[in-house]
Order: structure tokens, then C-alpha cells, then sequence
């Protein structure tokens, strides 16, 4: 078999892989949940649901205050197929319904461990050995658990031992304290702020519902009071009852009576049901498919040069990044800022603006071999940002947030945005790389490369593949290292200007730094050796190594400035 043939052989397997991959991934690997009652089915909170929650400093939908909330209790996970904005008035207004259920969850394995240990010595456990054992499987498993299991007096003392230690285990601990009063019926009510400040001060904190359904502040309008108070007070009787008909008139009245209540501090209704609607939608992460099937057409163009895949892929790519430049901009003005302030928005806006630079790439490359290779690459680098954000919502946060008052600073945003721009295109000069080690490791033989990578002048559909590869990895390399510089200078100044030292050694720096050594040697390297397509494909995949290092095991695993532990 020449090297051509194992070569197609190999990309093959890949995108058999790949699809194998995502469909396993797509089928979902969440904890087995119980069918859902008739009442959740005859619900209809989507006027509720697009309602203002004033919460963390900003006005929020009522969906996406649910989704947050829930979060901290269950994390990813949903109780009988309910959507979190059901569940959160369910505990509310019907807790006994979750007594004894499986809803608190615990993030840290190690922690499970620890308290299911604990739980074994319990009279508890001992009362009933075959019935908790499948439960505690599961808990090893999913991190869900029980309060009264969580409220043993063995497992309150190893909890109450493990938050003594402030470096290893005390926010895990702190962060399941955290879900058991979430989850209290009087602290979701005191939580739910949904009447605007009678004075009218913007800056005045609102409301939420006493006992009664009426507002904890004064209304200037008494009437409207008694109105909010009665048609609350209809929703919590008619969820008690689970008088789906009864809750739905309910819902849609508070939903009409809260925005007359102050017309002029209430936000928009568009901008709020958007929010809700991006929220129901998993913030439009599931474009990961759309890009998927880019990346199989255009892998397949690559190998075969069939010209008509080659178009339609780059037709999908094309819509794929319309779609995120869509959720992109939805998240944006639903914030009312650049959306970059958390890791799930780094991820997904860093992946954009591959999509930015791959367009500008294929612009100027279109009469050359390396057309369709620079969308490749970018719609690689989106759909496994866009996976990595849909499966892993724990790390990858969705929520909307504010930004800290220091982080309000215009060499902050330059400096990220140049920052994770260098990084995005680090990760796609590497799937080029990856490409061309595959393909010398299925015995092509080194090409005679010139010192800058192969020319983009180059019009022959002839070219040899691994000048194709090696051009674009060299195209995306040198456009990252400049920008990774520059970040790197933009965030010494911003630094300077906000903390009052420009370097301060903290973590992501020192590894932020060390990316940039690795691809300055890169540059070197290449003047001198003889191999150069090898070299420059190893080095990106290094250096792409270590930036992924920076971002994840930095921001999650390494306390720092720049991290999220």
C-alpha cells in the first residue's frame, strides 16, 4: 500500500472516529431519570419564564435565574425530565415532593468517596444495606444525593473535618452546604426578586413575595399590589392542587401584572424572552453538529479532492459560523457586553474569531492548493469548542455574569481578546500539524520546503500534500506568535495599570510565557534544520500542548490570578 493510500486510509478511520465519537457523546451520558408527571407536562411557564429577576447585579429572565439556581443544586442534571424553571417553583411550593430524592449534587469525586464512606457506618445504611447500595453506585457516579442521607451524623462529621481544609476540600464542602440551602423553600422565595424598587432608583436593590404573594417593598400603586398578591397567590394554590389550568391563568396574569409595575426600570421584554429562549436552547452549543458535518466533507475533499464536497463543506462551514455568530451576538446583547468575561465565553468567542481569520485566510488562498484547508481547521477548532461547552457545562459555565469592577478596563479587553485570538490559532496550526505527522507516519517522504512554509502563490491542484499542510501550519503559526506577543504586552500594561506591576509570575503568565518560547523556537529551529515540515509540525502541536495546559489545568486545578480553582 503506497503512502497516498494509507494516508486516505487513516483520515478515514479518523472521521469514522470522529462521527463515532460525537454520536456517543450526542447519546448522552447523564444519570437515569424518572419519567415526568402529567402536571409538568400541562404547564406552560413560558410567560413566567420571560419575566425580570433582579440577582448578582443585573436583570436576568426568570429561565435563565432558574437555570443558575438549579445549577448550584444539581448541577447538570434535571429532576424527572422538569425544566429548571418548573423544578425551582416545585421546591418551593410543593418541597415534600423531594424529600428523600437524589437532587443535591456533589461535584468533587474525591468528596463522594469521602462521604459515602462515611454514610457505610451510618444506622442509616445499616437499616437498609441492599436499598442504599444501588443509590450509592449511582452517587459514585452522578454526585447526586439525598439530604437525609447528606444529614447522617457520621457523614456531618467527616463533611465538617474535610472544610477544615481551606486548600484541598473546604469549597467543595462549602459548595453542597451551599445546594441544601439553595434548595429551601424560604430561600428560593427570599431569592426571587421580581417587584422594581418602589423609589425608582436604578440602583435600588427589587424585591421578592412575602407569605401572602404581596410585594416586601411598598407599591406607589396599592391596587397593582393586591392584584400581584392575588394572582400569586392563585399560582402557589394552583401548584399545590397540581391545577395545571389554574397555574397557567395564574402565570400569565403575574407575568402581564410585574412590568406595569415600574414601565420605566423594567427591561426590555424582547431582550428578556431572547434570554430565556438561549437559555432553553443550551446557548446554541449545539451548533458543535453543524460543524461536525463541515469537518467530515471538507477532511473528505482533502484527501479525495472531490470538488463538489469541497464546496458543500465549505458551504456548511459557511452557515455553521453564521449560526455562532448569531448565538454570539445574542449573548452579547443580552449582556449588554463583549462576551469574554468567563471560560464558557472565552471558549466560544475565542473559536469565532478562528472563524474570522479562517474566512480572511480563504480569501486570500482561494487560487492556491491550501483553499478550504483554513476552514478545515477552523471548523475543527469550533466544534470541539462548541462539544466541549455542551458536555461540559460544569466547567465550562454558562451563565451570564457580571464583570469585577477591576476588570473594567480597555487594555483588559485588547489584551484578552488578542490573547485568546493567538490561542484559538494555535489550535488550528496544530490540527494542520497533526495532519501532516499522519501523514508522514504513513510513510510519506519529506518535501523540499521553503524556509517560510510552501507559497500561497501556488495554483497547481498538483501540490503535494504535505506542502499544503505545512504552508498552512506555518500561514496560521506565524499570525498566532505575533499575537500571542502582543497579548502578552497588552497584558503586562494592563497590569501595570490596573495591580501596579506589569509581571507578577503568576501561573497562566509563566505558561503563557512558555508558549511563546516554544513557538519563537519554532521560528529558529526552522532556519537551521533540514526536515522542516517535521519540526514545525511537532513544535505546533507542543506548543499547542502547553497552551491547552494554560488553559485548562491553570484555570481549574491552579490557584491563581487568572484562574477559576
Amino acid at each position: 500500500m503506497n503512502p497516498q493510500r494509507r494516508f486516505t486510509v487513516a483520515v478515514v478511520v479518523l472521521i469514522v472516529g470522529l462521527v463515532a465519537f460525537s454520536g456517543w457523546m450526542a447519546s448522552g451520558r447523564r444519570a437515569p431519570e424518572s419519567p415526568s408527571t402529567a402536571f409538568f407536562q400541562a404547564v406552560d411557564l413560558s410567560a413566567l419564564g420571560s419575566i425580570a429577576v433582579h440577582s448578582g447585579g443585573r436583570l436576568k429572565s426568570f429561565s435563565s435565574f432558574a437555570h443558575e439556581r438549579m445549577g448550584w443544586v444539581m448541577g447538570t442534571r434535571r429532576f424527572r425530565q422538569q425544566t429548571p424553571a418548573f423544578t425551582y417553583l416545585d421546591l418551593m411550593f410543593r418541597p415534600e415532593v423531594y424529600e428523600g430524592e437524589d437532587i443535591i449534587f456533589v461535584k468533587n469525586k474525591n468528596l463522594r468517596a469521602d462521604i459515602r464512606r462515611a454514610f457505610e457506618s451510618s444506622d442509616l445504611y445499616e437499616s437498609d444495606r441492599a436499598g442504599f447500595e444501588d443509590r450509592l453506585e449511582g452517587f459514585i457516579r452522578w454526585g447526586l444525593i439525598s439530604e437525609p442521607m447528606l444529614a447522617e451524623p457520621e457523614v456531618q462529621l467527616r463533611m465538617n473535618e474535610l472544610e477544615q481544609d481551606l486548600m484541598r476540600s473546604a469549597r467543595f464542602v462549602q459548595a453542597v452546604n451551599g445546594a441544601l440551602n439553595t434548595k429551601h423553600p424560604g430561600s428560593l422565595a427570599y431569592e426571587l426578586r421580581l417587584v422594581p424598587p418602589a423609589s425608582g432608583g436604578e440602583d435600588e436593590p427589587w424585591s421578592s413575595l412575602d407569605s401572602t404573594g404581596r410585594p416586601a417593598n411598598i407599591l406607589p400603586d396599592a391596587e397593582q399590589g393586591e392584584r400581584l398578591a392575588s394572582a400569586w397567590a392563585a399560582l402557589a394554590r394552583g401548584w399545590s392542587a397540581q391545577d395545571a389550568v389554574a397555574v397557567n391563568l395564574a402565570a400569565s396574569q403575574v407575568a402581564n401584572i410585574l412590568p406595569s409595575l415600574a414601565p420605566s426600570l423594567y427591561p426590555d421584554l424582547a431582550k428578556l424572552s431572547w434570554e430565556s429562549w438561549y437559555f432553553q436552547n443550551k446557548n446554541m452549543t449545539w451548533i458543535w453538529m453543524v460543524y461536525l458535518l463541515s469537518v467530515v466533507l471538507l477532511l473528505l475533499f482533502l484527501v479525495y479532492r472531490w470538488r463538489s464536497a469541497g464546496w458543500l463543506g465549505l458551504s456548511v462551514f459557511g452557515l455553521a459560523f453564521l449560526l455562532q455568530t448569531s448565538a454570539l451576538g445574542l449573548r452579547w446583547w443580552v449582556s449588554g457586553r463583549w462576551p469574554n468575561s468567563n471560560m464558557f465565553e472565552a471558549v466560544t468567542t475565542s473559536a469565532w474569531m478562528g472563524g474570522c481569520a479562517a474566512i480572511a485566510f480563504e480569501w486570500f488562498a482561494r487560487r492556491t492548493a491550501m483553499a478550504k484547508v483554513f476552514a478545515l481547521t477552523s471548523a475543527t477548532a469550533s466544534m470541539v469548542a462548541l462539544m466541549s461547552a455542551n458536555f461540559l457545562p460544569l466547567q465550562l459555565n454558562p451563565n451570564i455574569g457580571n464583570m469585577m469592577p477591576v476588570l473594567h478596563d480597555i487594555w483588559l479587553y485588547i489584551h484578552t481578546n488578542i490573547i485568546i485570538w493567538s490561542y484559538i490559532l494555535i489550535f488550528m496550526a496544530a490540527i494542520t500539524g497533526l495532519l501532516y505527522l499522519v501523514h508522514r507516519a504513513c510513510g510519506a517522504q519529506r518535501e523540499s520546503l521553503r524556509m517560510a512554509g510552501a507559497t500561497m502563490a501556488s495554483t497547481s491542484s498538483s501540490t503535494n500534500l504535505g506542502t499544503v499542510l505545512d504552508g498552512v501550519t506555518m500561514a496560521l503559526m506565524k499570525l498566532s506568535f505575533v499575537m500571542l506577543w502582543a497579548g502578552l504586552v497588552m497584558g503586562a500594561i494592563w497590569a501595570d495599570h490596573s495591580w501596579g506591576r506589569p509581571w507578577g509570575w503568576d501561573p497562566k503568565e509563566v505558561f503563557a510565557l512558555c508558549t511563546f518560547i516554544i513557538f519563537a523556537l519554532l521560528v529558529h529551529v526552522r532556519l537551521k534544520v533540514q526536515d522542516k515540515g517535521l519540526w514545525t509540525a511537532s513544535l505546533a502541536v507542543v506548543g499547542a500542548g502547553v497552551m491547552m495546559f494554560n488553559w485548562i489545568v491553570i484555570n481549574f486545578y491552579i490557584s491563581g490570578l487568572h484562574s477559576y480553582a
